[in-house]
């Protein structure tokens, strides 16, 4: 009698972006993220004065304002372009794929569940990661998408920032055009995550 068995071997199954989101949950719930707000509530001239104003809801914008939230400092993004078309990557971007090696961890800031590759693979599973070259710069911005929603981000689209004004009492004011027309908002500090769009317009 043969005794011998035959065995298969396979990839586990992905595991679906909501058992991925789960996780996350569960991980910023252990550590107490986002912080607890700490700032002192501040108004100018009846109006109230945002903690930080971050202008560019790309990659970096994005990255810096989870950074902030779990330090406990409240923000808001400000965004010119249409909500889920921030950056370039489904706009004016050419290449087919992302330059960098896709093991960067990008903005996911020290989270495993956060990264490309936890989203990847939740959605195709571990065969097609491996089998994977560059990311799609389109697929990129999907990812980019997924962090918006899971980190419930403050983006404030179709706001474009027209002046960034110092003012003596150490406020800045920011000078915004938006749908509903001009407005000022006040803000302790910002931060200028302008991608490629501060270095000057397309030549």
């Amino acid at each position: 009698m043969d005794n011998t068995q035959a065995t298969t071997s396979s990839a586990p199954s992905p595991v679906g972006l909501a058992a991925l989101e789960a996780r996350l949950r569960q991980d910023l719930e252990w550590l107490a993220l986002p912080g607890k707000s700490w700032t002192p509530t501040l108004e100018r001239d009846g109006q109230p004065v945002i903690d930080v104003a971050i202008i560019g809801g790309g990659q970096a914008g994005m990255a810096a304002s989870v950074a902030l939230s779990h330090l406990g400092i409240a923000n808001v993004i400000y965004d010119q372009s249409p909500k889920d078309f921030e950056g370039p990557w489904a706009t004016t971007a050419r290449m087919e794929t992302l330059r960098s090696p896709k093991t960067l961890t990008g903005p996911a800031l020290g989270f495993p569940a956060l990264t490309f590759r936890a989203w990847f693979e939740a959605q195709f599973g571990l065969a097609a990661w491996d089998a994977l070259d560059k990311i799609p710069r389109l697929q990129w911005m999907d990812y980019l998408r997924w962090f918006r929603r899971v980190m419930q981000l403050d983006i404030r689209n179709e706001h474009r920032v027209l002046a960034v004004q110092p003012r003596a009492d150490g406020i800045v004011a920011l000078k915004l055009q938006s749908p509903a027309g001009e407005s000022t908002v006040l803000a302790r500090r910002v931060v200028v995550a302008t991608g490629r769009d501060g270095l000057g317009g397309a030549y």
